[in-house]
C-alpha cells in the first residue's frame, strides 16, 4: 500500500499473550492433569490462531508471537541456546510484572546460527516471517559478565558470535525480518543518559554483524522516550528500520529519515482498545518523513489479555485501511 510517499506495513513487535485456554492448559500441565503432548497441541492451536489472524489482516511480517512451551521471555533462548552462557537468578523485566533468568556469561560466546534460527521462528508460517532478538545493549545490561570484563567487549562478542551467525541462519531459512528489541536504550536501569562512546559499540557491532546479509533488520525501542537518541538511531545504526514506542515518544519530534519507521501506535501495556482514529493521531506527520511506515504495537503485547491484544491487531489493520 502506498500513501503519499510512504508505503504502509503491519507487524507485531514481540511476545503475544497466551489465550485463556492455553494459560489453563499450562496450569493443568504443571499440576500433572494433562501430559506433554496435550500441552503442545494446545500451544500449536494457539499459535495457529495467531498466525491465521495476522494473515487474514494482511500483516506483512507474520510472527508466532513467541508462543511456546519453552520460554516466556526474550532472554531464555539465549540462556539455553548460546554456549558460554548459563542460567542465573530470576529477576524483574524492567518495570513490568514479568521476569527473566539472568544470562551469566562465563565463557566465550558461540552459537549454531541455524539451530537458534529454528528456535526463534515457526516453520508453519507460509508468508514472510519475523524473528525477535534482544539488541546488544540490552543483552549486555541484563547479563552478568564473568568473562569479557567490559560492556564494550561483551557487546562486540554478542554481535560477532550471536547476531552474525543468527542472521545467516535466518536468511537461509527464508525469514523476512530480524527485529532487535531495545528497551535498555531508553529505560536505562541507572537513570542517566547514555554517552556516545557507550553507544558506538552497538552501531559498530551491528554493522559488522549484518554486513552482507540481505535479511531486513529493525531496531525497536520501548519503555521510554527515544528523543534523546534520535541522532544515534536515525544516523548511526545500520538497521533498515527504527522503531519507536509512540505512547512514550512524540512522533512530531522525529525527523525525516531514509530509514523505515516502525510506529508503535497501539499501547501494548493498556487494555484500552484504541479506535483507528486514535492510533492514527499518534502518527502525527510521520507518513511524510519516511518511505516505509510500519504500524505496530508499542512493545510486546503479552502484558494484556489475549482477546484485547487480538482486537488491537484488528484495529491496526483498520487504521491502515483508513489511510488509503
Amino acid at each position: 500500500m502506498v500513501i503519499g510517499s510512504a508505503r504502509t506495513l503491519l507487524a507485531l513487535t514481540g511476545i503475544h499473550p497466551r489465550s485463556e485456554k492455553t494459560a489453563q492448559a499450562t496450569q493443568d500441565w504443571e499440576r500433572q492433569r494433562i501430559n506433554d503432548r496435550a500441552l503442545r497441541e494446545q500451544f500449536d492451536d494457539d499459535v495457529g490462531a495467531l498466525i491465521r489472524l495476522q494473515e487474514s489482516l494482511g500483516f506483512d511480517f507474520v510472527s508466532d508471537g513467541l508462543l511456546t512451551t519453552e520460554w516466556q521471555d526474550l532472554l531464555t533462548p539465549l540462556v539455553e541456546g548460546v554456549k558460554g552462557v548459563k542460567k542465573g537468578p530470576l529477576v524483574r523485566w524492567f518495570n513490568t510484572n514479568t521476569f527473566y533468568y539472568v544470562p551469566v556469561v562465563d565463557g566465550p560466546l558461540s552459537v549454531d546460527g541455524g539451530k537458534l534460527a529454528k528456535r526463534l521462528t515457526n516453520s508453519s508460517i507460509r508468508s514472510s516471517s519475523k524473528a525477535v532478538l534482544v539488541d546488544p545493549l540490552t543483552f549486555a545490561e541484563c547479563s552478568e559478565d564473568r568473562h569479557y570484563g567490559s560492556r564494550e567487549k561483551l557487546i562486540f562478542a554478542y554481535c560477532d558470535c550471536v547476531v552474525a551467525p543468527l542472521a545467516r541462519g535466518l536468511e537461509k531459512a527464508g525469514v523476512g525480518c530480524l527485529q532487535f528489541s531495545a528497551p535498555s536504550l531508553v529505560a536505562r536501569f541507572r537513570g542517566e543518559r547514555w554517552r556516545d562512546t557507550e553507544l558506538s559499540p552497538v552501531s559498530e557491532g551491528l554493522r559488522s554483524a549484518l554486513k552482507g546479509s540481505r535479511i531486513r533488520s529493525a531496531y525497536h525501542t520501548f519503555f521510554g522516550d527515544a528523543e534523546p537518541y534520535f541522532s544515534f538511531l536515525l544516523d548511526s545504526l545500520p538497521t533498515d528500520d527504527i522503531g519507536f514506542d509512540l505512547t512514550e515518544t512524540n512522533a512530531a519530534r522525529i525527523s525525516s529519515s531514509g530509514k523505515g519507521i516502525v510506529a508503535g501506535v497501539a499501547d501494548a501495556r493498556s487494555s484500552f482498545v484504541e479506535e483507528p482514529r486514535q492510533l492514527l493521531a499518534r502518527l502525527g506527520d510521520l507518513q511524510g518523513k519516511t518511505k516505509e511506515l510500519t504500524l505496530a504495537p508499542s512493545c510486546d503485547l503479552r502484558y494484556i489479555p489475549r482477546i484485547v491484544a487480538d482486537q488491537k491487531l484488528r484495529n491496526l489493520a483498520r487504521a491502515r485501511r483508513a489511510l488509503s
